[in-house]
Order: C-alpha cells, then sequence, then structure tokens
C-alpha cells in the first residue's frame, strides 16, 4: 500500500485542494433516476415505497412492515446490552447538554423612535429524520439528530432507516430511538425515503425539515425536494484534515486516517506536514495498521500526505500589521481553509495559538489527545458537519435547524410620525405607490398632531 504523496506550496494550493477532492461533477444520470423515484412516491405514495424498498433493501418486504410497531422498539432497547445502552445514554446526555447552549429565547426591545421589536424562536410541527442503515448500523446518528430537536421543543420527531434483508430496521437504531422516546419509525431508506418525507403518503407524514446524512441517492433527493422542506444540509464524503509539526506522533495519525476513510463511499483523510521523517514513519503506520484493522487497500488509497516545500515561502502582514515570514504552519492552515474540512485536526504543539487563524472548518480538535472519533459518538459535539468544502459558509446540524425567528412588530404615535416620511421616500423611489398610501394612511390616522408634538 503506497500513500498519495503531494507537495505544498503557497501558489499551488487551490489546484491541491481541487486534486484531493477529485470531484468527478454533476451525474445527470443520478439526478434522473432520483428524479424518478421521487415522482412515483409522490403519485403512488406508500405503494412506490413499498416497490422500492423490494428492490433495494428486502424482496418481500410487505406494507405492514412500513412503520415498525412501539413494541419492537422498545424490545430493541431491551434486548441491547447494558454497556452499549449506557454508552448511549452518555452520549445523549453530552449531546444534549452541547446543543442546550445553542439554544436563545425570544427577545423584545424598544427601537431608536419607540417602535417595539421582537423575535419569537419557534420550533418546526414536525421533523424527519434520515438515519442511514441497510449493511451498517448508525445508532450514533439518531441521537446526533433527534437530541437537538427535542432541544428545540419540536413535538413530532420521527425516523425513517432502510431495513435490512429481513425487512427490519436494525436492532441498535431502534434501540436508540427508544432511548429517547421515539416511537415513530419508518422502515425505508434511500430516495424514497425522502421523497415520503417530503410529500407524504398514507403513512409516512410530510416532515417541515427534513435532517440527516446519507448517500448520493439521499442527497440528491433532499437537493430536488428543497423548498418544499427544510434541509440541514446536502451532506459529501466525510473527510479530515491533520495539520501536525515535528512532535507528532505518527502511529496515532496514523490511526486517525484509517478512522476517516473507514467511513468508505469516498472519504477523504490528509496529512499536511513539514517533517519529512514524520511523513515517512506515517506512510510505514498506515498500512501495518490497515492490514491488523482489516482495511481494504482501495480506502487507503484515500489518504494522501500532503508536505509544506521547504526554502522561501515568502511574507506576509501579521494582525499587528508587521510583515512576518511565512513559516511552514501558515501554508499548512492555509491550504486548511482552502479545503474547509469537516474534521480539522491540530497536532502541534500549541494548537490554541493555531485556532484563530482557523476561518472555515466544520469541527476543529485541537491537540492530539483528541481525535474525529470522540466528536462522532460522546464528546457532546455534533457529528453532522459540512462537507465538501460547504464548511466556507455551512455549519454543523443545531438547533437552529429546528426552529423559525418570527419577526413581531408594534408602533406608537410617535414612531409612526417619525418614520412614515423616510418610508414614503423609499417607496416613492421604489415606484411602489400603494406602499406609500398604506403608511400615510396610519400617519393621518394614528399619528401624532402638531399639537401633540408641540
Amino acid at each position: 500500500m503506497t500513500l498519495k504523496r503531494l507537495d505544498l506550496t503557497t501558489e499551488n494550493t487551490a489546484m491541491l485542494v481541487r486534486q484531493l477532492r477529485a470531484q468527478a461533477g454533476e451525474d445527470e444520470g443520478l439526478r434522473y433516476r432520483v428524479e424518478e423515484i421521487l415522482g412515483r412516491v409522490r403519485e403512488n405514495g406508500d405503494q412506490a415505497l413499498i416497490e422500492f424498498t423490494r428492490k433495494f433493501d428486502c424482496e418481500d418486504f410487505r406494507l405492514e412492515q412500513l412503520r415498525v410497531p412501539v413494541e419492537e422498539i422498545e424490545a430493541a432497547r431491551e434486548a441491547s446490552s447494558e454497556p452499549l445502552m449506557e454508552s448511549l445514554k452518555l452520549a445523549a446526555e453530552n449531546v444534549r447538554l452541547f446543543h442546550q447552549h445553542e439554544m436563545r429565547g425570544s427577545w423584545t426591545a424598544t427601537m431608536r423612535q419607540n417602535q417595539m421589536l421582537g423575535q419569537r424562536m419557534i420550533p418546526v410541527d414536525r421533523a424527519g429524520l434520515y438515519v442511514p442503515g441497510g449493511a451498517a448500523s448508525y445508532p450514533s446518528t439518531v441521537i446526533m439528530t433527534a437530541v437537538p430537536a427535542q432541544v428545540a421543543g419540536v413535538r413530532e420527531i420521527f425516523i425513517c432507516s432502510p431495513p435490512g434483508r429481513d425487512g427490519r430496521v436494525s436492532q441498535p437504531v431502534l434501540a436508540a430511538a427508544a432511548l429517547l422516546g421515539i416511537d415513530e419509525v419508518y422502515a425505508v431508506g434511500g430516495a424514497q425515503a425522502v421523497a415520503a418525507m417530503a410529500y407524504g403518503t398514507a403513512s409516512v407524514p410530510s416532515a417541515d425539515v427534513i435532517c440527516g446524512p446519507g448517500n448520493v441517492y439521499v442527497t440528491e433527493a433532499k437537493r430536488q425536494v428543497f423548498g418544499l422542506t427544510g434541509l440541514d444540509s446536502l451532506a459529501g464524503p466525510s473527510e479530515v484534515v491533520i495539520i501536525a509539526d515535528n512532535s507528532a506522533q505518527p502511529d496515532l495519525i496514523a490511526a486517525d486516517l484509517l478512522a476517516q476513510v473507514e467511513h468508505g463511499s469516498g472519504a477523504v483523510a490528509v496529512l499536511v506536514c513539514w517533517s519529512q521523517e514524520l511523513a515517512g514513519r506515517v506512510e510505514e503506520a498506515v498500512p501495518k495498521l490497515a492490514r491488523e484493522l482489516d482495511i481494504a487497500e482501495g480506502r487507503v488509497q484515500r489518504i494522501a500526505l500532503v508536505l509544506v516545500g521547504g526554502g522561501q515561502l515568502g511574507t506576509r502582514i501579521d494582525d499587528a500589521g508587521e510583515e512576518k515570514p511565512v513559516t511552514p504552519l501558515d501554508v499548512a492552515v492555509g491550504f486548511s481553509n482552502e479545503f474547509a474540512p469537516e474534521h480539522l485536526q491540530i497536532h502541534t504543539e500549541q494548537p490554541e495559538q493555531v485556532l484563530h487563524e482557523i476561518t472555515c472548518a466544520g469541527a476543529v480538535f485541537l491537540g492530539e489527545d483528541v481525535c474525529t472519533a470522540y466528536g462522532d459518538y460522546i464528546i457532546g459535539s455534533n457529528h453532522v458537519l459540512p462537507t465538501a468544502g460547504t464548511a466556507r459558509f455551512g455549519s454543523a446540524l443545531s438547533v437552529e435547524n429546528f426552529l423559525r425567528k418570527v419577526a413581531v412588530i408594534s408602533l406608537t404615535p410617535e414612531t409612526i410620525t417619525q418614520l412614515t416620511p423616510a418610508l414614503s421616500e423609499i417607496a416613492t423611489a421604489e415606484g411602489l405607490k400603494a406602499h406609500a398610501r398604506a403608511a400615510q394612511l396610519r400617519l393621518e390616522r394614528f399619528g401624532k398632531t402638531e399639537e401633540e408634538e408641540e
């Protein structure tokens, strides 16, 4: 197993990012296939769900299997081991505490012209959560999607997850749902699940917002139903960038790189360093550990070692306005910001000093004593993160994905008197005479008279 090696300079950063992502562009065939699935579910409802589930998941799937019985959900919790349930409980508690810090209450304030303005934070009524399944099981995704919805105050939360060959949703997923008090689970996956959550069927009511990661079919389906329903994000392959200096430990880096590509489905893992010795030791450690963990060579090939070039790296202007030489760490941080990774690990002697330079990342893990696995499962931060460079403008799943912000406005006679002339000027400039007239009528009926102003 030979790892990909790339040389990084200040001039080729953007080119290397494009090379590492290596996206083939839009798949027209995928778009049309998903469009057909969505159309059939919209037209035929449950019948289409059954047909697609038989095609992709379980050959003899029946309508009565679509909604998982409440008794089966509770039985999954009872059948799960105590260590697993205690671990899921710990994860849920930490995730809940993290998201409780995100909550912002409604507010009102009196503004400069005595108008009262405010904002109400109102949860959506119904949230549909997609939990991947089939060949794998992701109870952690149940926690990561359901807990912020619960913290936001969503009244109705349900899960769609593809069944296995036996027609049943995985036991750990059901156990996590039971732990969180969610008793509405549907055994349906893929683009057809997104269609059901967006359009609704006789068995699956539509959702106000759809959240959760999935494969390319799920992502494309979410793209096509956006606008009809709210979405969290359009998730792509998972990714990590690790910035490491000469103090980093190669065995830890090797484990973290392999942990990322273990996700499969095009996951990318990148080490950025400036030590030939460290790169060489990582290059030796990765294949050895991959064989030990039985990780396929195809996945190992998704790992890249990016080495910052030596020689003169140029100069930069620091926060104090002084000219400073560009260091290898500066180049590494510049690469990371250009890549905008889902996960960024910083294995340097003083990782906190680098944090203020990071502008684009889904989650940042400071120091070699922490890795993305903690964020994936147990530490409390959310593992539904922006991918494929969308950390340039996107954020992790949060309570805000389940909240609506509603502005509230009321005026006083003084406010009307002061603001109507300016409103009329702007509305007239835009050619919207009715806007100006509507406000002028308020001034005539509710504004302060000249005697009142005196």
